[in-house]
C-alpha cells in the first residue's frame, strides 16, 4: 500500500499480547445510502481497492437481467452459488455442475484456474480418495459457470471469456460501473485470482452498491428485479454463497431476512441492510480476515442494528464471548491477550455523488 494510501486509514482493531498492542490494523468503513450520502465513516472515504469477490453478485447481474432464471430454470441455491466464493464442498461441486449442464457445457469450459477446496474436510477426504482437484473446485468456478451463461445467452463465444476484451466482460465492467456511479479507467482495472477482471473504487461506493442492493424492488425495473433476485437467493442459501461454517453464512443464518453480505479477498467486505436500506464498504488494509469480521460486528453494534441480547448470543456461539473483545488463547490455552476494535464511527452529512450517467 503506498504513502498515501496508507494516510486514509484509521487503527480499526487492535491485538493485544499480555498488556502490550501487538498488532493494529487499519482500515476504512462506509455506510452509504442508496442515493449516494455517506452516513457514517471512520477513514477517509475515497480509499481506493479492488472489490475482488466482493463484486460478485453485480458480475452476475447482467446473467440474471438477460434472462437466465427463465432460460434455464435456475433455482435459487444456484444464483447463490454464482455469487459465491464457495469452500468446495459437495454441494457447491453439485450445484456448479447443475448450473453447467443447464446451459450445455461441462467442466471443461472452466477457466477459473486451480487449486484444492478452501473447506479443510473437503480437502482431507480429496487427499484420502487419492484425488487431485480441477477448475470445479476453484471457489470462483460458481461465478464463472455464471459468465458461461451470459456467454450462452447471448451467443458469445466461451472461448477467451475471462479476458477483458470478451463482450460478457464488457457488459460486466458497464453494468458495475452504472451501478456503481463511476466511469472505470484502465487504472481501475486489474486481473483476480481466477482471472477475469477487477473493478477499484472508492471504499464508499462500495457501500453504495450494497445499498441498492438491500433496497432493491421485486415489483421495479429489470435491474431492480433481477437484483433483488440475486439479493434474496443469497439471503436464502447462505451457506452457497460460502461454507457451511463461514462467518458471513454465520451471521446471516442467525439474522434471517435482514442482511445480504459478500467478503473479497485482502480484507474486503460489502454488506446491505435490508432495514434501513443501508450499504457498508470496508476495507483492512492488512487484508487480514479477523479484524473484517470484528469490526463488521462493532459496526452492527454501533449503529444498534440489533438488540444486544442477539448481538450477545451470536458473539457468544461464534467467538466465545459476550463482547466485541475476542480472547486470544494460545496452544496451552491459556488466555495471554485480546482482539478488540478501537474506532468510533462518525456521522457526517454531505452528499458525494458522481457525475449522472
Amino acid at each position: 500500500m503506498n504513502q498515501m494510501q496508507h494516510r486514509y486509514t484509521v487503527p480499526l482493531v487492535e491485538k493485544t499480547r499480555g498488556e502490550l498492542v501487538e498488532t493494529v490494523h487499519r482500515g476504512v468503513i462506509t455506510i452509504v445510502s442508496s442515493d449516494g450520502e455517506i452516513r457514517y465513516s471512520v477513514g477517509n472515504p475515497d480509499f481506493k481497492t479492488f472489490l475482488r469477490s466482493s463484486a460478485k453478485p453485480f458480475q452476475l447481474l447482467p446473467t440474471i437481467e438477460s434472462g437466465a432464471i427463465k432460460a434455464y430454470d435456475l433455482q435459487d441455491n444456484e444464483i447463490a452459488v454464482m455469487c459465491s466464493s464457495h469452500g468446495g464442498e459437495e454441494y457447491h461441486l453439485r450445484s456448479v455442475r447443475q448450473i453447467l449442464s443447464k446451459i450445455g457445457l461441462d467442466e471443461s469450459a472452466l477457466d477459473s484456474g486451480i487449486h484444492p477446496p478452501s473447506d479443510l474436510s473437503s480437502h482431507e477426504a480429496m487427499i484420502r480418495k487419492g484425488q487431485k482437484p480441477t477448475a470445479i473446485h476453484s471457489n470462483c468456478s460458481g461465478k464463472h459457470a455464471g459468465i458461461l451463461a451470459l456467454c450462452q445467452l447471448k451467443g458469445f463465444s466461451t472461448i477467451g471469456y475471462t479476458d477483458q476484451s470478451h463482450p460478457a466482460q464488457q457488459l460486466i465492467k458497464q453494468t458495475l460501473s452504472e451501478l456503481a456511479e463511476a466511469e472505470l479507467s484502465d487504472a481501475d482495472i486489474a486481473i483476480d485470482g481466477c482471472g477475469v477482471p477487477t473493478f477499484a473504487l472508492p471504499v464508499w461506493r462500495i457501500g453504495l452498491l450494497f445499498a441498492k442492493f438491500a433496497t432493491a424492488s421485486t415489483g421495479g425495473t429489470n435491474r431492480q428485479k433481477a437484483l433483488a433476485r440475486i439479493r434474496d437467493s443469497m439471503i436464502k442459501k447462505p451457506t452457497y454463497v460460502s461454507g457451511s461454517n463461514r462467518f458471513c453464512a454465520k451471521l446471516t443464518r442467525h439474522y434471517p431476512n435482514q442482511l445480504v453480505m459478500k467478503s473479497g479477498a485482502e480484507g474486503v467486505y460489502g454488506l446491505g441492510l435490508a432495514e434501513t436500506g443501508l450499504g457498508l464498504g470496508m476495507k483492512i488494509e492488512t487484508g487480514a480476515s479477523e479484524p473484517r469480521e470484528i469490526s463488521i460486528l462493532e459496526t452492527l453494534r454501533q449503529l444498534s442494528q440489533f438488540d444486544s441480547i442477539s448481538m450477545s448470543s451470536y458473539l457468544r456461539q461464534s467467538f466465545g464471548c459476550l463482547s466485541g473483545q475476542k480472547p486470544i488463547y494460545n496452544f496451552h490455552k491459556q488466555n495471554v491477550g485480546r482482539t478488540y476494535p478501537v474506532f468510533q464511527l462518525r456521522s457526517t452529512t454531505p452528499k458525494i455523488k458522481s457525475h449522472p450517467f
